[in-house]
């Protein structure tokens, strides 16, 4: 059989109206690949269980959601919920199996009717390249990109159980034996992998998390009010409460460095503030003002709306562990608006190359901080105008979705190695 040409299959479970980070990188692929030279295709999934719906629809040519009729989405919806429960006692989250055996009966269709060049597959969930193991098994010439937007095995937020341990550890084996790139979303997982399968290096590459260019984000005047805001849009839970800046604010408010009036920490959106440390200061920072909680969630619009009104932006990547595999995509939007932002995160993280790169005004708070540092840096931030800047080139070129997609493209359009 002839190489096909021109044709991307993207598989992916989770898509739009799932409002996820998790959609953002094959829904990218899928818009832009074509502005490339590449058709596409998608085969996602159409039925949910225990997700946030909130996005819009996505519906377009090309996009097969699978099952198609109602009676298969509610037994497909059903068939979710089962995984879950199973894998409960495993302290796993990867449902979507179900929806891969319908994926890989429907992608031999497909590949039967059309001819394909290769396929991309993203997580989560790990059943996207589950699903996409199969089709390549079944169809070897088709060049496969598997894209992880968060790491698989040393990813530390994955707490499984010992036996599912080792389920992991295979399939991961699998996956990066069978595919012809494995895709991480920043450079230290890409080291990560080249340190546990060095034979492999020559595969891994790194597709960056960024922005949609379609979206348009841009600051908004500054509303009238008693105080500037350094608001955080988005959830805070479990470790990503920040506690010592929290502890930070109290003491300058004790001491009379900072007064009500002078700035309000806003935390608008589905917060769980339950792992405070001091609960009673956090009450006393609630009442001067100092501290605003707006414990709901809203559209992604409205959100953006109350980041690019405010005067200073705060981004928290805490994860409660020493590690650097991630950044927070708040991160690009707010690079974005161009005010003043406000950033904890470990020393040497991607986020603070990314920020200190991209030449946008910030103050830049490591983890291990001392609390003088804490201090001095809320107190700096206040200095610092908030009309709104630029961001250096340099940022567009490495983070505009559309570019990194082009990036994508050159290892479908390069011999296999």
């Amino acid at each position: 059989m002839d190489r096909p040409q021109g044709k991307i299959l993207i598989v992916s479970f989770y898509w739009p109206p799932v409002n996820s980070p998790g959609t953002q990188h094959p829904t990218w692929f899928f818009r832009f690949l074509p502005d490339f030279g590449y058709e596409t295709r998608a085969l996602v999934s159409s039925a949910f269980f225990a997700e946030i719906l909130t996005a819009p629809r996505y519906d377009a040519p090309g996009v097969i959601a699978l099952p198609q009729s109602p009676l298969g989405r509610k037994i497909a919806t059903r068939a979710y919920q089962t995984e879950l429960w199973w894998q409960q006692p495993l302290r796993l989250w990867e449902h979507g199996f179900y929806w891969g055996w319908m994926a890989i009966r429907a992608a031999d269709r497909l590949l039967r009717s059309e001819r394909f060049t290769g396929m991309i597959s993203v997580s989560p969930s790990i059943a996207s390249h589950w699903t996409a193991l199969g089709i390549k098994r079944r169809h070897p010439y088709l060049k496969w990109i598997a894209d992880f937007q968060d790491p698989f095995i040393g990813n530390p937020f994955r707490q499984t159980h010992p036996f599912a341990r080792k389920w992991e550890e295979k399939l991961q084996g699998d996956l990066f034996k069978h595919d012809d790139y494995m895709s991480g979303i920043k450079n230290t997982v890409k080291a990560m992998w080249d340190e546990l399968y060095p034979e492999l290096s020559h595969k891994t590459i790194v597709t960056w998390g960024g922005y949609d260019p379609v979206e348009i984000v841009q600051p908004l005047p500054i509303p009238l009010r008693s105080a500037p805001v350094l608001s955080h849009v988005g959830a805070v839970y479990a470790a990503r409460v920040p506690n010592d800046l929290l502890d930070s604010l109290f003491r300058l408010l004790e001491s009379g460095r900072l007064l009500p009036g002078q700035l309000c920490v806003e935390f608008l959106g589905s917060n769980d503030f339950r792992q405070i440390r001091n609960p009673a200061q956090f009450e006393r920072l609630q009442q001067s003002g100092l501290v605003r909680l707006r414990n709901e969630y809203i559209p992604r619009p409205d959100a953006m709306r109350v980041a690019c009104e405010a005067d200073y932006l705060l981004v928290l990547d805490i994860t409660g562990f020493d590690t650097k595999l991630q950044v927070p995509s708040k991160l690009f939007d707010y690079i974005r608006i161009g005010r003043p932002i406000l950033l904890l995160t470990p020393p040497g993280s991607p986020s603070q190359f990314i920020l200190e790169r991209s030449g946008q005004p910030h103050v830049l708070i490591p983890l291990d901080a001392s609390p003088q540092r804490y201090e001095e840096s809320i107190l700096r931030l206040l200095t610092l105008s908030t009309e709104p800047s630029v961001a250096d080139p340099w940022f567009n070129e490495n983070f505009d979705a559309r570019q990194l997609t082009g990036k994508l493209a050159g290892f479908f359009d390069a011999p296999t190695r």
